[in-house]
């Protein structure tokens, strides 16, 4: 490949491009000089770091080099090989083409550069600090580029007041380096965090290849490829299937022309695409990748150059819903369950307001699907038993219905729950999954596994929130599997974990060994509990992150098709009549629905 040289820009081109400064944190400097190694034609590049990029950051490539006669430009601002003039902008085909980076990296920090070109018969040392060149010399080296950097913001202690914890800025290295070796699956990266081994990818060009090697090991088996074409835009790729989500879209990448960006066009697209088969709050797992022509994408819009903007919004749209709409069909994931009716919640009509009989509770209607407390709460939904059609699953209308019922118990919680759970007469099960009962001439549904979700998650939450989370120890400890993001997270996020009632410790690079865990939660769930907690440090734990956190931690429920008996049916039933809300599981699914004999009369044909 022919090396381009490096040279000063022009005064108009730079001042078009200008960026300020470029360098914030650690990974920004790691994000720089892999970048520049990647455009230099590396296929092995290797990063090293320590103290969260703090104290060290070295980058090593085999690339092409720097030429010696350039070595008096490589830390003038806005000297770059990458562009000659405003024009190739717009036909940028390299990652980087600023030329302020080593400048700006060198203004705050100690640099020590060792470069050799092919065919030089010794390597070139620099040593630079606070922007300017304090030695050069000859050594002996081999072809590419090895940069260091110490000691960041030495020199403007302000800045480095700002940093966050070691744990933290090693984190977003890990990250960051991740992104690059998912988009570059055909250089060989490796990755070492305070001289620790996080992941070596082959660099063999197949990006399967590259996802094993960084995230979970079964990662792969719950994933199927993606491919569409449309004139001169393209996209390939891995998808997750149906059963295979996230809590959080940390899973979901996007790469337009090699360059890892933040999309909110791509990820519009993908939660329209997946929506009708996902819960709420679940998110795919999508690695994306985008060409198209440079000149129909702006990457100069942000010094990161992670955001970008597309010419045609629509036309990328289009191909990406028609690439997952068809992957999908390839399998067969579409859901068997559905609810019929989209108006799940109806007011009574005259003839209900007169069938209005008298119980322990007051004036009630026993004819309707849900019991109605006449003038003294607001009508509880009358909900619509689901059919089992081949259609999708109406989420929208179950959040409805979720949220209609919350306002509804927070306003008057003794009433609605004794119109429900009390005096039911157990009578037995229909498919070992829903619970039937009879009560005051009605049939009561109740689903086994969504009631017994909603007694541990509020369980948990009261746990939790008084810090009282016992634990429970493992006779066999059991082991996580952890991609190198999870891991990075481990130390920051101990002492959390450990209040969570988790017992554990490293086992190489990639395990934890779990040796107690929540006593609230089984063994299956606690470790999937544990992943996902790391997996919220991603996206930062905001207000409300307890709440999700715990959310999940309800998988510990009985299952559909587990037996239970009498007994413990009595007790499920005892402990729904204490919660909070009691009637949606965490997920905004249905615990409980009801038929009035009215409307089971009529399906037998007893009265028209």
């Amino acid at each position: 490949m022919e090396t381009r040289r490096i040279q000063k820009l022009d005064e108009f081109t730079a001042s078009k491009i200008a960026a300020g400064e470029v360098v914030e944190r650690p990974a920004m400097v790691v994000k720089e000089l892999v970048e520049n190694a990647i455009d230099a034609g590396a296929d092995e590049i290797v990063i090293d770091v320590k103290n969260g990029g703090k104290k060290s950051i070295r980058v090593s490539d085999n690339g092409s080099g720097i030429h010696l006669e350039d070595l008096t430009l490589v830390f003038e601002r806005h000297a770059t090989s990458k562009i000659r003039s405003i024009e190739d902008l717009y036909d940028t085909h390299s990652l980087g083409f600023r030329g302020e980076a080593l400048s700006s990296i060198c203004a705050v920090s100690q640099i020590e550069m060792i470069t050799m070109c092919e065919g030089d018969s010794y390597g070139t040392k620099i040593q630079a600090a606070g922007g300017k060149i304090l030695k050069q010399s000859e050594v002996g080296a081999i072809r590419g580029t090895t940069i260091t950097i110490k000691d960041l913001f030495f020199n403007t202690p302000a800045r480095l007041k700002f940093l966050k914890s070691d744990q933290a800025e090693g984190r977003s290295i890990t990250e960051l380096v991740s992104t690059l070796a998912i988009s570059h699956p055909e250089i060989a990266f490796k990755y070492v965090n305070d001289d620790k081994l996080v992941f070596h990818t082959p660099g063999k060009g197949d990006l399967g290849n590259a996802i094993f090697s960084i995230y979970e090991a079964g990662i792969l088996g719950h994933l199927h490829k993606i491919s569409e074409s449309h004139d001169d835009i393209s996209i390939h790729g891995f998808v997750s299937k149906f059963d295979y989500t996230k809590g959080t879209k940390s899973h979901q990448l996007t790469f337009v022309n090699g360059r890892y960006v933040k999309s909110d066009v791509v990820k519009e697209v993908v939660q329209m695409a997946y929506k009708p088969y996902l819960m709420s709050n679940r998110h795919a797992v999508c690695f994306l990748f985008i060409k198209v022509p440079p000149s129909s994408v702006d990457v100069n819009i942000h010094p990161a150059k992670t955001e970008i903007k597309f010419h045609d919004e629509g036309k990328i749209k289009q191909l990406i819903y028609m690439a997952l709409k068809k992957s999908f069909n390839l399998y067969d994931q579409v859901p068997k369950v559905t609810f019929s009716e989209k108006e799940v919640f109806v007011k009574p009509s005259v003839r209900d307001a007169q069938e209005i009989k008298t119980t322990e509770h007051g004036p009630v209607s026993i004819e309707q699907d849900v019991i109605k407390l006449e003038k003294k709460v607001p009508i509880a939904p009358k909900y619509s038993p689901p059919a089992f059609k081949p259609e999708k699953v109406d989420f929208e209308a179950i959040s409805q219905m979720n949220a209609f019922v919350e306002d509804l118990v927070r306003e008057s919680p003794e009433i609605i729950r004794d119109s429900v759970y009390y005096g039911l007469d157990y009578i037995g099960v229909f498919d070992k999954t829903y619970l039937l009962f009879e009560k005051n001439s009605q049939l009561v549904m109740i689903d086994q596994h969504a009631a017994h979700e909603k007694i541990l998650y509020e369980q948990f939450m009261r746990a939790f929130k008084s810090q009282e989370i016992a634990s429970q120890m493992l006779l066999i400890p059991e082991t996580v599997e952890l991609d190198a993001l999870d891991m990075s997270s481990l130390d920051q996020m101990a002492s959390f974990i450990k209040n969570m009632g988790f017992d554990f410790e490293r086992f190489g690079n990639s395990t934890v060994i779990l040796r107690e865990i929540p006593s609230l939660l089984s063994i299956q769930s606690a470790k999937l509990m544990f992943s996902e907690i790391l997996e919220g440090t991603r996206t930062g734990m905001d207000d409300h992150f307890e709440e999700k956190l715990a959310s999940r931690a309800c998988k510990a429920a009985i299952k559909a098709y587990d037996t239970i008996e009498a007994i413990e049916v009595d007790a499920l039933v005892e402990q729904l009549t204490s919660l909070e809300s009691p009637y949606t599981c965490p997920h905004g699914r249905p615990i409980v629905i009801q038929f009035g004999k009215h409307e089971i009369e009529r399906k037998f044909k007893r009265i028209l």
